[in-house]
């Protein structure tokens, strides 16, 4: 009786000694795959992100994940925006047409992207989007990693209120209305501006109006004043 259960535990332990080198085997001999790194990623804009006009584009990065070992040589891989119901609106986003991961000796890399400036509401939920794999695309070189991680949600949000901002030095309680204004008179920010700028807005807002323009609201819901 002892020689069959004997027999029967030989039987079971070779069997998970075989099962978890299979399993091995099928780890380490995946084809190359990709992940993000991380599910969310809030980019929050800021004033200096707004006042160029020049460029209507923030520059943005995402970081993606090697599965498995080291890359043996370059290889290409593709990234495409998909909506996010979680969001009012959707992200601009500037994608590269494919991106090269180049860090052999790591399993980590950071590449680069561009995020339109969208109009400043209020929420904190307004703008978004997800950045997914592009596995349809003929120029992307890896297989379907992680499901968790095949895509990465973004969110697109601001805080341009200047932590110098003063109620008393001559453009009264702050809105982002009202700053917004005021970098596209006078082309810089806040901390950039001198005693001349404040008549310069003012007057600019005079003519803005006497233009026939409608009023610029603050958070408040009443029109802007410049004191």
């Amino acid at each position: 009786m002892k020689r069959i259960i004997y027999f029967i535990l030989a039987i079971l332990v070779c069997g998970i000694y075989a099962g978890c080198s299979e399993n091995e085997i099928d780890l380490y001999d995946q084809t190359p795959r990709i992940n993000f790194y991380g599910s969310l990623h809030i980019r929050t804009l800021v004033d200096t992100d707004y006042v160029k006009k020049d460029d209507p584009y923030a520059i943005d990065s995402f970081t993606v994940k090697i599965q498995g070992d080291f890359l043996k040589e370059n290889r290409d891989f593709c990234v495409k925006v998909s909506p996010n119901s979680d969001y009012q609106k959707s992200v601009d986003v500037l994608l590269e047409s494919k991106y090269t991961y180049t860090e052999l000796d790591t399993v980590c890399q950071v590449f680069y992207y561009k995020i339109k400036r969208p109009a400043v509401e209020a929420g904190r939920k307004v703008y978004g989007c997800f950045l997914e794999f592009d596995l349809n695309n003929p120029l992307h070189q890896f297989d379907k990693g992680l499901v968790e991680q095949h895509q990465i949600s973004l969110n697109v949000r601001w805080e341009l209120k200047p932590d110098e901002w003063s109620n008393w030095d001559g453009y009264g309680s702050y809105s982002d209305e009202k700053y917004m204004f005021i970098m596209d008179v006078c082309q810089r920010v806040y901390e950039e501006l001198d005693n001349e700028d404040t008549k310069n807005i003012k007057q600019a807002y005079k003519e803005y109006r006497e233009a026939g323009n409608p009023p610029i609201l603050g958070e408040d819901g009443d029109e802007i004043v410049y004191e």
